[in-house]
């Protein structure tokens, strides 16, 4: 074997060495910065303080975020209950008295239970009607604009 050829070998075989040794201390000079910065604690705990901490606070983090799914839950349940659908109709009941001035107003909840609120507007005055609905039916004849009112509703 020539020993020139075993010289330039042993050169580009220090060179690939050299960059390695330089690309591994730039890593663990990177390594040791976020060693710093993870130990940077004015109590300068060790490493396995650390880690029982984090774990604490994992777990006081699950235990809240399964108490907050509970409470989403039963916030869910009681928002079923609010009223949350709406629907209005205008209308002339008299062929005397001008413009759509009497309504009839349906509020349902997620159930479609609720109420529907009738305006009829007249001559000599306005007159207010309540009637209770369940599940979108009412054990009270309904007039044709409360049942619409009721439909636009669901």
């Amino acid at each position: 074997m020539n020993p020139t050829y075993l010289l330039y070998g042993s050169a580009i075989l220090s060179v690939v060495l050299l960059t390695a040794i330089i690309w591994l201390t730039y890593k663990l000079y990177q390594l040791d910065q976020v060693r710093k910065q993870f130990f940077s604690s004015p109590l300068k705990k060790d490493l396995e303080q650390v880690l029982v901490d984090q774990n604490r606070l994992l777990t006081k983090t699950v235990k809240d975020l399964s108490g907050l799914a509970e409470e989403l839950t039963d916030l869910s349940i009681l928002n079923k209950n609010n009223f949350q659908k709406i629907g209005v109709v205008r209308f002339n009941p008299f062929d005397d008295a001008g413009g759509n001035m009497s309504f009839a107003l349906a509020i349902l909840n997620h159930h479609n239970d609720g109420v529907v609120v009738s305006s009829l507007h007249g001559r000599e005055g306005t007159r207010i009607y309540a009637k209770s609905i369940k599940a979108g039916a009412s054990e009270h004849k309904l007039t044709e604009e409360e049942a619409e009112a009721i439909k636009s509703a669901t």
